[in-house]
C-alpha cells in the first residue's frame, strides 16, 4: 500500500510515506511557523525520491493533535484535502501518541509526553509499556504539572519527553523520585514514528472519511476563538 502522512502539530514539521515496494521516507524539519510555506514542497520531494504521484497514494493519514492550534489546521486542511479530492481513506493519530513512541524501546514503567499547552498547562497522556510497546492508560490530559504528577503512583519508573520539560524540570525533580528525561532530541513527534502508526491503524481497518476527521483540541472553544483575536490584534 502507498501512504502520505503529516504531523504540524508542534514546531517540528513531519512528513512521511511509503510505496507498496516498502520504499521509505521521512522528513523532519524545525520549521517554526513555517508549516504552510514548507509542508507543500516536502510532500513533492517526498513522493519524488519514492517514484509516487498524489493519485498513487491508497491512504492519507494526519497528526490530529493536541498542540498548536494553527499547525494542527493546516495539516488537517492539507490532508482532507487530498484525501476528498482523490476519494482516499484518511487515518487520524493523536500527536501524544506519537510523540511518546519516541520513549520506545522500553520494557516496563510509565511514559509521559508533555507538551506546553500555554497558560501554566500540559497536554498530555499516561502510557504503559511493555515488551516496546505502549498502553494508555489515561485520557488525553489538559492539565496542570502538579495535578499530573499526583496521578502517577509513587515508586514507578516514569519517562519524560516533550518541550513540556523546558518549563517543569524542577517540578519533576521534586515529585518523580524514578525518573528519566529524555533530551530535547526526543521532544516532538518524529515521522517514523507516524508512518508506524498510520500503517497499523490501516492495517487493523480503522480508517475514515476525510469530512469525519476531527482534531483533538481540549481546550474550549471560547478559548480557541479568543486565542485567535488575540493573535490578530497583536498583528495590526
Amino acid at each position: 500500500m502507498n501512504i502520505l502522512a503529516v504531523e504540524t502539530s508542534s514546531r517540528k514539521l513531519c512528513v512521511s510515506g511509503k510505496n507498496s515496494k516498502g520504499k521509505v521516507f521521512a522528513y523532519n524539519v524545525d520549521s517554526g511557523l513555517r508549516h504552510s510555506e514548507l509542508l507543500l514542497p516536502l510532500v513533492k520531494k517526498g513522493l519524488k525520491q519514492s517514484g509516487l504521484s498524489m493519485r498513487d497514494i491508497n491512504y492519507f493519514a494526519v497528526g490530529i493533535g493536541p498542540g498548536s492550534f494553527t499547525g494542527l489546521r493546516i495539516g488537517l486542511a492539507t490532508i482532507k484535502g487530498f484525501s476528498a479530492a482523490f476519494q482516499k481513506p484518511v487515518v487520524g493519530l493523536p500527536s501524544l501518541d506519537i510523540l511518546a513512541y519516541n520513549a520506545l524501546p522500553a520494557d516496563s514503567g510509565i511514559i509521559c509526553p508533555l507538551i506546553d499547552a500555554r497558560r501554566g498547562l500540559l497536554f498530555s497522556a499516561l502510557y504503559e509499556a511493555k515488551m516496546n510497546k505502549l498502553k494508555r492508560i489515561s485520557p488525553y490530559l489538559l492539565i496542570g504539572i502538579n495535578e499530573l504528577l499526583a496521578r502517577i503512583r509513587p515508586g514507578v519508573p516514569v519517562t519524560f519527553l516533550g518541550d513540556g520539560i523546558n518549563l517543569y524540570e524542577k517540578n519533576i525533580e521534586k515529585r518523580a523520585v524514578k525518573r528519566i528525561i529524555l533530551n530535547k532530541d526526543y521532544w516532538y513527534p518524529r515521522a517514523e514514528n507516524l508512518l508506524k502508526l498510520s500503517a497499523d491503524l490501516i492495517n487493523k481497518g480503522r480508517t475514515e472519511k476525510a469530512a469525519k476527521l476531527k482534531p483533538i483540541y481540549l481546550y474550549p472553544k471560547e478559548c480557541q476563538i479568543k486565542n485567535q483575536i488575540s493573535k490578530i490584534k497583536d498583528q495590526k
